[in-house]
Order: structure tokens, then sequence, then C-alpha cells
């Protein structure tokens, strides 16, 4: 993990330096007439290729139905990662297409009929649209997203003394994501942005003698709030 927060460190590093000399042309005091007539970089579209990085935080849900009962397993943790896209603008309307990929430290455990049932997402990612509407001079949009989702997960049942019930049980599943959020230009290639996600997946089975005697019925799902940063070519 140690180098994949160096590769983070270094493409963060990349995408600000370009973006940071650029940022104050957008902000600050009213321009006298001189600097109104002086050439002016506006960012005047939100279509092109961008690419960026993400972090934030995200809570799970994975219900269990085994040992002749149910249990609602919740848990937490942390998500970084990266998102490439495309947008295009017409009018005040920005439409596009995104993919994106997040490492994940979400899991939970809780005791169930003698033993402690756990849940691990290692990654997430998804390849979504996108659509929202440009404001504030064109600077800021709001937008909404959703589109095919992926979680690879691990599953464990294990007594007291940390020995498993059978085979831990790991899987990658598929399903959908919907959300949204907003984004704001630094600069004319340099935008952040906050966004909210809402990732279900299909229900899963783990087989006879994996985490029961019987096979166990899991559904899993997890919201995810995160920071992006993006350069836009």
């Amino acid at each position: 993990m140690g180098s994949t927060r160096t590769i983070v460190a270094g493409l963060a590093a990349a995408l600000l330096a370009p973006g940071i000399a650029q940022a104050a042309d957008l902000g600050g005091a009213e321009r006298t007439r001189g600097e109104r007539d002086a050439p002016y970089a506006a960012p005047v579209s939100w279509t092109g290729l961008y690419l960026g990085i993400h972090g934030g935080f995200g809570f799970s849900s994975a219900d269990w139905d085994f040992f002749a009962t149910s249990l609602g397993n919740p848990g937490s943790g942390a998500v970084l990662g990266g998102q490439i896209g495309y947008n295009v603008q017409w009018g005040r309307v920005v439409y596009g297409i995104e993919g994106d990929l997040s490492g994940t430290w979400i899991n939970g455990a809780d005791g169930c009929g003698g033993y402690t049932c756990r849940h691990d997402l290692d990654w997430l990612g998804s390849v979504r649209g996108r659509l929202g509407l440009a404001f504030n001079g064109n600077r800021t949009l709001l937008y909404g997203t959703g589109g095919i989702a992926w979680a690879d997960a691990t599953l464990s049942s294990r007594d007291g003394a940390g020995v498993a019930f059978g085979s831990d049980f790991s899987t990658t599943q598929s399903g959908w994501v919907a959300g949204g959020g907003v984004e704001h230009m630094l600069s004319p290639n340099l935008t952040v942005r906050l966004e909210y996600l809402d990732y279900n997946f299909k229900d899963l089975t783990a087989p006879a003698g994996s985490l029961d005697v019987d096979p166990t019925h899991i559904n899993l799902s997890t919201q995810v709030v995160r920071f992006g940063l993006n350069y836009k070519f």
C-alpha cells in the first residue's frame, strides 16, 4: 500500500502544478478598465478529457441470512483512488462519462451465533454517466451521476479463538451506483469536487461449508462521501 500512496502523491503534485499559477485569475478584487482590456484566460468550457484523484470515507452494510437468523452487519472506513472522464458542454448543460477505481479500508464485524461475522471491501469501481448544470460564471457545476458498479468483498465467520468456521469467501459483485455532487474550477485546467455515491450490489450466496453449514445469503451496499481533484486537458 506504500507504493500506492507514493503514486497518488506524485499524481496530486502533477495535477496541482499547472493550475496553481492560474488560480488567482478566477477571483479577487474587481479589475480596472486596463486590466479588463488585457487578455484574460477565462474558464469558458467544461468540455474535455480529465484525470484525477479522490479520497473520502464510506459506510457499508452487509445483511447476513444464516445460522437460522438474520444479521445486520454495518461497517466503515476510508477510500482512496482515481478517476478519468470526458465532459461535453452545451450551453449551461454539461454531460459526460466517468470511470473510477478506489482501494478501500471499509470493513465491519459483529457477533453472530457464537461466531464473529466480518466483511471487508477491498475495492470499488464504477462506470457512470454524468449530467449537470454550470453556474457562477460557468465555474461551478452541480451534477447527478449513475451507472454500473463493482465491489470486491471478503467475508468470514470465526469463533472466539479466531478459527474460521470453514474457508473465507471472496467475491466480486456487480450492481449499480447513483449520486451527485458539486465541482468548481480553480483554474481553466484544475477543478475540485465533493460528491456522494450510493452503491447497491446483487445478493451474493456463499456456498455451504464456507461461512455456515448451509449456504449463506448476503446483501451488500455502501455509501461513500469523497473529495476529488481533477486536471482537465
